[in-house]
C-alpha cells in the first residue's frame, strides 16, 4: 500500500498544535506532534487530500472558523457509541445517585432535575438517560420536571441526534425488549417513540472553550465520559473546575475510568462508581495528589458483580483463536510497555500476574486502579486500554472490548495494534466491512505488515472483490520474499515466513485454479 508522506518542520508542528490547543483543547506538543501529524494525515486519507504539505500549512496559518474546525473534528474525536453502551453506569446510578435523588425531592416536595450529558455525540447516552428517568418515575414522570442537556462540538452528531433516528448498529447487546419499547421501526432504521422526542435539548458547545458560560447550573448530574482525555491537562483541570460549579449542592459529575487518573492530577477527590469515576460538589481542589484506591476487597465486589467469571480451565492470557476466515490460528497482538512510575507499576504488575493466572476480574481491577494512578502518560494510559478491551475479547464480550478499544484508540489514533485488533473483533462479529476499514488503516500506519495483507486479501475475497484481493495477496508474497523463510511473522503466534508464503500460494490456487488438463 503506497503511503502519502508528509514533510512537516517543527515550526509547522508547533503552529498546528497551537492551534488546535487553543480552539479543541488537546495538547500535541514535544513527542505527541507525531501523534498529531497521524491524526491529520488519517483525516487528510477520508477528505481525499492528494497534496498534503500544502494542506498542512493551510491549517496552521489560517483563521480557524467554525466550519473549519467542523471538518478537523473527525481527527480528535470518535462516534462510536450505541444505546446502553455502558449500562453498568446506568445501573449504578439508579441504584446509588438517582433513586435516592429521587426519594430525597419527593420528600422535600421539589419535583424537579436538572440532567447534562456533555460529550453527548449522536444523543444515544442522553436518550439510554431519558429512557432510565422515567422507568424510575414510573405513573409519577408528568408529575416532575426534567431538564434534560445534551452537548458536543459535533454538529453533525448534534443533526443526528436531533432526528433521533437509528441503524441497527445503535443496537448491540440483543436487547429487544428495550428497543421495541422505546423505538419503533421505520424501514431498516429505528425512531425514538414520540413520548420520548423533543424531551431532550441538544446544542452545540465546546468544553474547551473558557470563554463561553457552561450552559447548565445546578445541575443534579453531568455525564462527561471519555472527553477530558483528549485535553491538555491544565485544559483538563479547568473544564472540571467549570463542571464542578455547574452542580446542585447534591449534584454528581461521572467521567469515565480512563480520567480518574486526570482528575486526581487535578488535584480532585472523587470515589469509584462501579467501573467509572465520580466526582461531587464537594471534592474540592488540593495541591496535585496520588489517587486514593479504593480498599482491594470493595473494588473486587464492585467489578466482579458486572463482570462474568473467568471460563474454566481458560489459563492463557491470550488464548490461541482459530479465525474461520483467516484460516490461522493467531493471538491478540502484544502490547509493548512503556516505562511507569513506581506507584502506578504495582498495579502494572498485579495487572499482569493476574492476566497470566487467567483471573481476569481481578486483572480489570488492577488496570483500572493503575489509570487512577496519577502522571500516567497517553502511551500508559493506551496500553491499559488496549489490555482491557484484549481481556473483554478473551471472554468474547465483544460489546464491553470494543468499548475500552475505542477509548484506547482516542488516546493514540496512531495505534497499529489498535486497529489491527479492531479489525480481529470486527472480522470475529461478522461485520467484513468494518474489518476492511480497520486494516485500511493498520497497513496506512504500517506499510509492511504483513499478516494484515494476508487478512485483507482473504476478507476482500469473501466480498468477491477478486481484483483488489489479488493485489493484497500480491504485496503480502512481496514482502515474504524480503524475508527469511525462517524469520517469524508478526502477530502470526509462532507463523514463520515460509509458513505463510505457503498458504499465500494456497489461497492464490482456490482464486485461480489451473484449467483441468
Amino acid at each position: 500500500m503506497q503511503r502519502t508522506e508528509a514533510r512537516c518542520s517543527p515550526g509547522l508542528l508547533a503552529a498546528l498544535n497551537h492551534k488546535v490547543h487553543r480552539h479543541l483543547g488537546m495538547d500535541f506538543s514535544g513527542p505527541r506532534g507525531a501523534d498529531l501529524l497521524r491524526r491529520l494525515q488519517l483525516l487528510a486519507l477520508e477528505l481525499q487530500v492528494t497534496d498534503l504539505e500544502p494542506w498542512l500549512q493551510h491549517l496552521a496559518f489560517a483563521d480557524w472558523d467554525a466550519a473549519l474546525v467542523q471538518t478537523l473534528i473527525p481527527a480528535f474525536s470518535v462516534g462510536e457509541t450505541y444505546f446502553r453502551r455502558d449500562a453498568e453506569a446506568l445501573d449504578w446510578l439508579a441504584v446509588n445517585h438517582l433513586g435516592p435523588l429521587l426519594a430525597r425531592r419527593r420528600q422535600a416536595g421539589q419535583r424537579s432535575l436538572r440532567l447534562w450529558s456533555a460529550g453527548c455525540c449522536t444523543g444515544e447516552e442522553a436518550y439510554s438517560l431519558l429512557f432510565l428517568l422515567d422507568r424510575l418515575l414510573g405513573a409519577e414522570r408528568d408529575s416532575w420536571t426534567l431538564e434534560l442537556l445534551a452537548s458536543d462540538i459535533n454538529a453533525a452528531f448534534l443533526a443526528r441526534a436531533e432526528q433521533s433516528l437509528y441503524g441497527a448498529n445503535a443496537f448491540r447487546r440483543n436487547e429487544e425488549a428495550f428497543r421495541s419499547q422505546h423505538f419503533a421501526a421505520e424501514g431498516r432504521l429505528w425512531r425514538v417513540r414520540p413520548a420520548w422526542r423533543g424531551r431532550i435539548r441538544f446544542i452545540q458547545y465546546n468544553l474547551a472553550d473558557g470563554l463561553h458560560a457552561c450552559p447548565m447550573q445546578g445541575a443534579d448530574l453531568i455525564l462527561c465520559r471519555n472527553v477530558l482525555m483528549y485535553f491538555s491537562p491544565t485544559r483538563a483541570a479547568s473544564v472540571l473546575h467549570r463542571l464542578l460549579g455547574c452542580l446542585d449542592g447534591d449534584g454528581l459529575l461521572l467521567l469515565s475510568a480512563v480520567e480518574a487518573g486526570i482528575a486526581t492530577q487535578a488535584g480532585f477527590n472523587g470515589f469509584w462508581a462501579g467501573c467509572n469515576y465520580a466526582l461531587n460538589s464537594s471534592a474540592g481542589r488540593a495541591a496535585p495528589r496520588l489517587a486514593s484506591v479504593p480498599a482491594a476487597a470493595a473494588a473486587r465486589q464492585d467489578i466482579s458483580s458486572a463482570t462474568p467469571p473467568s471460563v474454566a480451565g481458560d489459563q492463557a492470557p491470550w488464548p490461541r483463536r482459530t479465525d474461520s476466515v483467516v484460516g490461522v490460528d493467531m493471538t491478540w497482538p502484544l502490547v509493548k510497555r512503556a516505562d511507569a512510575g513506581a506507584p502506578s507499576e504495582g498495579f502494572w504488575q498485579q495487572a499482569q500476574r493476574s492476566l497470566d493466572a487467567g483471573e481476569y476480574a481481578t486483572a480489570r481491577e488492577a488496570l483500572l486502579a493503575y489509570l487512577a494512578c496519577a502522571g500516567l502518560s497517553h502511551a500508559q494510559q493506551h496500553q491499559a486500554c488496549l489490555l482491557l478491551a484484549r481481556s473483554w475479547a478473551d471472554q468474547q464480550h465483544i460489546d464491553e472490548a470494543q468499548d475500552w478499544l475505542q477509548r484506547a484508540l482516542l488516546l493514540d489514533p496512531g495505534s497499529v495494534m489498535g486497529y489491527w485488533l479492531q479489525a480481529l473483533l470486527a472480522q470475529q462479529s461478522g461485520d467484513i466491512a468494518a474489518a476492511l476499514l480497520a486494516l485500511q488503516k493498520t497497513l496506512y500506519l504500517d506499510p509492511g505488515f504483513i499478516l494484515g495483507y494476508f487478512l485483507q486479501a482473504r476478507l476482500l475475497r469473501v466480498q468477491g472483490r477478486g481484483q483488489a484481493s489479488d493485489k493484497a495477496l500480491q504485496v503480502c508474497r512481496q514482502l515474504l520474499g524480503e524475508q527469511d523463510e525462517k524469520a517469524l511473522v508478526a502477530q502470526g503466534d509462532g507463523m514463520s515466513c515460509g509458513q505463510l508464503l505457503r498458504l499465500c500460494e494456497q489461497l492464490l490456487e482456490e482464486q485461480h485454479p489451473w484449467p483441468n488438463q
